[in-house]
């Protein structure tokens, strides 16, 4: 009889779910930690692409004033996780050029770079309907309120029309 046949089922079906759990919150932690701890931006966004027809209905989001697509010109492209430091123009936050070091001080965006700049609030899913009813809706821009916690952790908590 090995060690782990003597511990009895509940235990380790406990043991189990714990584990599981604990998985769970560490894929989930980012998001909630910017819903909870982060303080309020709001970002210029604009509907890119409003249906996917294998991952559902959701609207992907464009960021006109953050720097989320490939390398934008920049001579060496990064990789791995990225910070893009944010600064407040006309009541609007935009994002600076993506650095490799954690910035000391201001909000920053805590991304990972692969082709694109992944942040966390580059889609909004919603029914087929709501999807291309926000496309019509917003396709002459909008606003996007955005938490961002102090680690760059960031969750898109809505969608506005841009003021006229």
């Amino acid at each position: 009889m090995t060690v782990l046949e003597r511990v009895p089922l509940p235990v380790r079906l406990g043991a189990g779910c714990l584990v599981q759990l604990a998985l769970l919150g560490g894929v989930l932690w980012p998001q909630l930690s910017a819903r909870v701890t982060g303080d309020e931006y709001r970002l210029a966004v604009q509907p890119v692409d409003p249906i996917d027809p294998f991952r559902g209905a959701y609207v992907v989001l464009g960021y006109p004033d953050l720097p989320l697509q490939p390398d934008g010109g920049r001579p060496q492209p990064l990789s791995g996780t990225v910070f893009v430091p944010l600064e407040e123009r006309d009541g609007l936050w935009e994002g600076g050029d993506p650095v490799q070091a954690r910035p000391s001080d201001g909000p920053y965006l805590r991304c990972e770079a692969e082709y694109v700049l992944r942040c966390g609030i580059e889609s909004l899913f919603a029914s087929q309907e709501d999807a291309r009813r926000l496309e019509q809706e917003l396709a002459d821009g909008a606003v996007a309120t955005v938490r961002i916690d102090d680690r760059g952790n960031a969750a898109l908590m809505g969608i506005d029309p841009a003021d006229p």
